[in-house]
């Protein structure tokens, strides 16, 4: 019996990796026979560069560059076995204090780390931009890529000190800009719906989840409305057309329109890459679920199209979640069991406990579902 194991994570309890470990263990008591496949999943978010390299081979290299507020750091980026350089944002662009001075964040370390993967002669990348602790709209990266930005003066602006300084530039000047970068086949991760500015900004969607005041949101957003006043005078670039180009606080919109960037969502890469479609429809029984938090406004999860799959193919599945949202989604996707994590708040449980609820949750299910399967 084929059974296909694809777990996202439990919002930073969990990882993909560690939920699929659990509900595997639990199978392998029930169906002591069954041939067993793992999908690791991620949502944008966090966990895109390990899932990936669960999937493919591949090497980390260590770079030295900035955080958010412009302190030294060291993260990695990956090359895959298949020639693709992944780069996960949310590392990089992090920082170990509280996100108090938003108007001071700052994306230089990610162009720093784009110019260190640029040396590798690869052609495709794939940039996550979830979970990103900067609020400049993505001109710090360009800084770094070579970008210049002017005042009235005709001097130059150093925009690594933050939003707060979009508000004196006059002129952006993208001739030294590195062109390398316009050659790669670059997929950027977004599963997050906002725009580059406006009410529907990340900023303005997520202040208060994130902490950020309102007024210290409103700053950010009319700067974000600025700069792409000026991006549109001065070079036709268009920042606030992207569907999804606020993710990132806008890095996904910069690099969809300087560098011709695919937007997509974390499972369009997972599809791609995993051939899930295929997977599904050759498992017998499938195993899913996730624990993510609604108030992070993602676009729709992996774990949905996993369902819809399922619906697809007539297989028989369980859904394990931790979420009302998502239970009567799978509700509506006619999946065959469903089960929500409910004897306690999630958020208040240790990685060891919402494992071993999964690992019971799961247990319950096969038991319950053993009488119709074909096998001991």
């Amino acid at each position: 019996m084929r059974v296909l194991v694809a777990m996202d994570e439990f919002d930073g309890i969990l990882s993909s990796y560690h939920a699929n470990r659990f509900v595997e263990e639990a199978i392998k008591t029930q169906l002591t026979e069954a041939d067993i496949v793992q999908v690791p999943l991620f949502n944008g978010q966090r966990e895109v560069m390990d899932s990936i390299l669960l999937w493919q081979s591949g090497t980390k290299y260590s770079v030295d560059h900035h955080d958010a507020y412009m302190k030294a750091k060291t993260s990695s980026y990956a090359v895959t076995e298949n020639n693709i350089i992944v780069i996960e944002a949310g590392k990089v662009l992090t920082s170990d204090e509280d996100i108090a001075s938003p108007l001071n964040t700052s994306s230089y370390g990610l162009g720093e780390m784009l110019l260190s993967a640029l040396t590798e002669d690869k052609q495709d990348m794939i940039i996550s931009v979830g979970d990103v602790h900067s609020y400049d709209g993505g001109i710090g990266m360009l800084q770094a890529l070579g970008a210049k930005f002017y005042d009235a003066e005709g001097m130059l602006i150093d925009v690594r000190e933050g939003a707060n300084k979009i508000k004196y530039i006059r002129t952006i000047d993208l001739y030294d800009l590195d062109k390398r970068l316009k050659d790669k086949n670059i997929k950027v991760i977004t599963d997050f719906e906002s725009k580059y500015y406006g009410k529907a900004s990340r900023v303005m969607k997520e202040h208060e989840l994130n902490q950020i005041s309102y007024n210290d949101a409103v700053s950010i957003d009319n700067a974000m409305w600025y700069i792409s006043e000026l991006f549109k005078s001065q070079h036709r670039i268009l920042l606030g057309k992207p569907e999804r180009g606020g993710a990132g606080s806008g890095i996904a919109a910069v690099l969809n329109t300087l560098y011709d960037a695919e937007l997509v969502t974390g499972g369009d890469v997972v599809n791609e890459l995993t051939y899930l479609d295929k997977l599904i429809s050759q498992a017998d029984l499938v195993v899913f679920g996730e624990g993510l938090n609604p108030n992070q406004q993602l676009l729709e999860t992996t774990s949905v199209r996993i369902a819809e799959l399922c619906q697809k193919h007539q297989k028989l599945n369980i859904a394990i979640c931790a979420t009302d949202e998502k239970f009567d989604h799978y509700v509506e996707q006619d999946t065959t069991a469903m089960f929500k994590v409910l004897n306690k708040d999630q958020y208040t449980m240790s990685d060891f406990e919402m494992g071993i609820m999964l690992r019971h949750l799961t247990t319950q299910a096969l038991r319950l579902l053993k009488s119709n399967l074909n096998t001991k």
